[in-house]
């Protein structure tokens, strides 16, 4: 990452990061800095990144912490200062973003956060046993995204509105959903088309399901009937290659003993989500 030289003399700068920048909260963590710095100004996305105004006095701090602090997902590749001339407002505002070509990109989805995994096992949470909760550190982005700047209205998501208490997340600063564009619930958010018990009854009988998520389709069935492997293995054209599974740590634990003994072919593989068991 470069930083350009920066004129401190002055008390308002124009901010230019580029890299893996939208979709990771980077404009709500910007605001948060300026909050915490006293300063004025806007960010917003576009066609390159994203593209900061801030003024005031404590310029250094602001500069210094975007670089040491930024959001997990976030990837920098570099920072831009220009002085541009002082305007005096006060306040600072997430704007709408510019569209246009550049060189902005869409990063890769993002397996759950602990704090989303912890609400939707939480009983009080709004979000309990709701498969789809995401916040600004996690959640589909690539594969939902139909076009840049990353906003929802070029995304997926663009279908379903806020309910009232989305709304209120997203346009709260002290919310990890402060313009979170993934943000969505039971109430306003994609459903399944099936009961979650509907599903796991049929893969108790051997049936296979197809399951539409991040990245397209999900064939899932289980594991452990070796005569529904064989059958999704012809179906597949697929007799010999191993099928990837995916499960908890004690599902992971149980394909590598029984792909170790040969039993079955189907290849474990685990994700940093997935290192611990949830809650249940």
């Amino acid at each position: 990452m470069s930083l350009a030289a920066t004129p401190l003399e002055h008390d308002r700068l124009r901010v230019r990061v580029r890299g893996a920048v939208q979709g990771v909260g980077f404009r709500p963590f910007v605001y948060g800095l300026a909050l915490r710095y006293g300063l004025s100004g806007f960010v917003l996305n576009d066609q390159d990144g994203v593209l900061a105004e801030i003024e005031g006095s404590a310029l250094n701090g602001f500069l210094t912490a975007l670089q040491r602090e930024p959001p997990p997902l976030a990837r920098i590749d570099g920072v831009e200062v220009t002085a541009v001339p002082r305007q005096g407002r006060q306040g600072f505002a997430i704007r709408h973003s510019l569209a246009g070509a550049g060189q902005a990109r869409a990063i890769p989805d993002a397996a759950p956060c602990r704090a989303c995994l912890d609400e939707m096992f939480d009983p009080s949470s709004r979000f309990h046993r709701y498969p789809f909760v995401t916040c600004t550190h996690c959640g589909p982005r690539f594969t939902i995204t139909v076009r840049l700047p990353y906003d929802r209205p070029n995304t997926s998501m663009a279908a379903f509105g806020l309910c009232s208490a989305c709304a209120a997340d997203y346009a709260d600063p002290t919310s990890r959903r402060f313009h979170a564009e993934t943000i969505a619930c039971a109430v306003c958010g994609p459903r399944l088309s099936h009961p979650l018990t509907e599903i796991a009854a049929a893969l108790r009988l051997g049936q296979i399901v197809a399951l539409k998520g991040i990245g397209g389709f999900h064939l899932l069935c289980d594991a452990s009937n070796e005569s529904v492997v064989e059958t999704l293995r012809r179906r597949k054209l697929r007799p010999a290659k191993p099928f990837c599974g995916h499960g908890c740590e004690r599902g992971f634990r149980h394909a590598v003993r029984r792909a170790e003994s040969g039993r079955t072919g189907v290849a474990a593989q685990r994700s940093a989500s997935d290192r611990a068991d949830p809650p249940g």
